[in-house]
């Protein structure tokens, strides 16, 4: 009997170190950079502003860039979106010269993917100094993710089982 448990113990370590993806040195979510950073894309050529991007990117953070800049640039400058954002919700806080804060909401989703090729780039606004792009998402699991999950049930519940059987014994 003990060896049937140890033996399925074994099997369910083995089946969920196989099921994840490891890498020395990599970050254990994949996903996005939860970090922000100074990113400095500024051409001496042009006036030079700061803008800040956040969300699902891959590198969130406050970037100077040239003044000519479209949001478009920005979420090139900051990696891309992430497989996991929303590109059909992107958002732009701009704070006008009275304090109140502007919003606008925007869908890249048509540009990105092609699904609309008359979409003119140049309706994309220009970057003004202190604007802020929001890019939404949610994470989604995937198969891998699911089997992980479920694989670490079924050990803590073997674990469990073999501890009940021990303190009963």
């Amino acid at each position: 009997m003990k060896v049937k448990i140890f033996f399925l113990l074994f099997v369910s370590t083995i089946i969920q170190l196989s099921a994840q993806d490891i890498r020395i040195g990599a970050p254990t979510d994949n996903r996005y950079n939860p970090q922000g950073g100074f990113y400095d894309y500024s051409d001496p050529r042009y006036v030079n502003i700061m803008v800040n991007i956040w969300g699902y990117v891959r590198f969130p953070g406050k970037y100077y860039v040239p003044e000519n800049s479209r949001v478009i640039d920005l979420l090139s400058y900051a990696g891309g979106p992430t497989p996991d954002a929303f590109l059909d919700d992107i958002r732009l806080y701009r704070t006008t010269e009275e304090g109140k804060t502007n919003f606008q909401k925007f869908n890249f989703d048509d540009l990105m993917h092609g699904k609309n090729p008359n979409l003119n780039i140049e309706n994309i606004p220009r970057l003004k100094p202190g604007d802020i792009i929001m890019v939404p998402g949610e994470p989604k699991l995937y198969v891998r993710d699911y089997t992980t999950i479920i694989t670490s049930l079924i050990s803590a519940s073997v674990s469990l089982i073999i501890l009940i059987l021990n303190i009963t014994r």
